[in-house]
């Protein structure tokens, strides 16, 4: 364990209580953390050790990986280049720089440098196979994508005549005195650094990034972030004009159609309560989460990094110690302050039969686990975890209970296939049945191929193509009874059924189409 408490500032012991006891809840082995206040680093803590294999104590220099909030130091120093007139806003940036995996859609001429810091650019997160294509048309609504920021770097390498983490250095790590930062492979990198952990507690090999990519590939410590941090929100090397809109939610960046409180800006999200307006971002590199949460008016903020898979568990109770209040944010990012330890289940399955770990959560008179604490949505994760881990065996059986409960579930369904698959069962049998359901498309006559994707093929695009009949694209599935997201796929691009006014809420908006159908 490690504390540092900055000059003339301070932190309770309630604190460091309440923050290890999370850590042990939680089964998170490792915690770097800045707290900001008044505009200067407040407190640095440095809990739990490195690795559980060696107990090497975490410090204040300990290297984690930032995940996704690289990528919010990448848009600062891009806010600088615009500050200085070397980069536009709002000019295309195939214009500074041609980018061949885009190419063959002429809508990535429309690409800006706002759209991608506002994750407006309609590319995914990532490729889904060899060649990169949109969901949506750029500039209509959010759609987070690691993929932009690769293109928007690129540009950045053409503009500057250098490698992006020899730019990173010049503009950011050396004048804020980043010194434990870069986004590849460094020699000071291996002096001291955090391995990750599954959420049962296995050590997995650190991996270094040997190129950067600027979504992702940072490495760091709590206390070199917060440097950045503090810059950010001070506007430092960014004009006043930049300054005025950096923090503002751009057009078209909602994330939730039905909360307005949720929002982009140009480089880090949104987050607008009754306890003033802040912006934040997340990291997961599987193993590695993180967290970033500031208010710039306030000049307050804080970052912290984990090495497991549990790291962002720890959020309600970090937030509700330092920044009290409600976070739509945490909703978004489906965290549960008030479920079960999932993860003392977790651990359960993976060390003896299912059957056995779940006993402490089963009511006697049903022999079933209680709903309200183990509902649907818990089991199945609980059970893709456990096929994660290879354990198919408590997988088949946790799926196996489930759907005694609950007997319409496609994703019961699904997992407990998947078990049955992985213990080489071939055949089995799940008592539900099929049936036919019809979805058509209409209004896309000159398409040159239309596919249907959702929740029923894994969101694959090659297995259920649509052929044109009588004016409209139609295809029929054999679906079990269940609840279905879906879309269309019209030449590459990915739409709502425009006569389907049900749609999904969260970080993906979807069709939703039920059968059978409710009358």
């Amino acid at each position: 364990m490690f504390i540092s408490v900055l000059p003339q500032r301070g932190r309770t012991q309630l604190s460091e209580m309440r923050l290890n006891a999370a850590m042990k809840a939680k089964q998170v082995p490792g915690l770097s953390m800045a707290v900001i206040r008044k505009g200067k680093a407040d407190t640095l803590f440095a809990l739990g050790v490195r690795s559980l294999d060696t107990r090497e104590a975490v410090t204040d220099e300990t290297i984690f990986d930032a995940a996704s909030l690289s990528k919010t130091v990448f848009a600062y120093a891009v806010l600088q280049l615009v500050s200085s007139g070397k980069l536009d806003l709002d000019k295309p940036l195939y214009q500074y720089a041609s980018y061949p995996d885009l190419e063959h859609d002429k809508r990535y001429q429309q690409i800006t440098a706002r759209l991608v810091l506002s994750h407006t650019s309609g590319l995914p997160n990532w490729r889904r196979g060899p060649r990169l294509e949109f969901m949506y048309d750029p500039g209509k609504q959010f759609q987070y994508s690691g993929e932009g920021f690769v293109f928007l770097s690129k540009v950045v390498e053409k503009i500057t005549g250098m490698r992006i983490n020899d730019w990173m250095q010049q503009m950011v790590f050396q004048p804020l005195g980043m010194t434990h930062s870069s986004y590849r492979d460094t020699a000071f990198l291996h002096n001291d650094f955090a391995w990750s952990h599954e959420d049962v507690g296995i050590t997995r090999q650190k991996n270094f990034p040997s190129e950067p990519n600027v979504a992702y590939s940072l490495q760091t410590t709590a206390a070199d972030y917060a440097k950045f941090v503090i810059a950010f929100m001070e506007g430092k090397g960014i004009n006043k004009k930049v300054r005025e809109q950096m923090f503002r939610p751009q057009n078209n960046s909602a994330m939730d159609p039905k909360n307005s409180r949720l929002s982009w800006a140009l480089g880090v999200g949104v987050e607008s309560e009754p306890q003033g307006a802040g912006n934040w971002q997340w990291g997961d590199n599987g193993t590695y989460k993180a967290l970033l949460l500031f208010y710039p008016d306030k000049k307050e903020g804080l970052v912290y990094f984990t090495n497991s898979y549990n790291g962002l568990a720890l959020a309600p109770e970090i937030l509700d110690m330092v920044f009290p209040g409600p976070h739509d944010a945490l909703t978004w990012l489906e965290i549960d302050p008030f479920s079960i330890p999932n993860e003392t289940l977790l651990m359960r399955a993976y060390t003896m039969p299912w059957n056995t770990a779940v006993q402490p959560w089963v009511i006697a008179a049903t022999g079933l686990p209680d709903t309200m604490v183990l509902n649907e949505k818990r089991l199945c994760n609980l059970g893709d975890r456990l096929l994660e881990l290879q354990r198919p065996s408590s997988a088949r059986d946790l799926y196996a209970m489930a759907a005694k409960l609950y007997p319409k579930s496609i994703a019961v369904e699904k997992g407990y296939r998947r078990a049955m698959t992985d213990l080489g069962f071939i055949k089995d049998t799940f008592p539900l049945s099929k049936g036919p359901v019809m979805f058509e498309l209409a209004g896309v006559p000159y398409a040159r191929r239309v596919n249907l994707v959702g929740t029923f093929n894994n969101w694959d695009d090659s297995k259920h193509p649509m052929l044109w009949s009588n004016g409209r694209w139609m295809t029929q599935l054999d679906l079990l009874p269940g609840s279905y997201e879906y879309k269309f796929v019209v030449d590459g691009v990915w739409l709502t059924d425009p006569v389907n006014p049900k749609v999904s809420s969260g970080r993906y908006i979807n069709s939703i189409r039920e059968w059978p159908e409710k009358k």
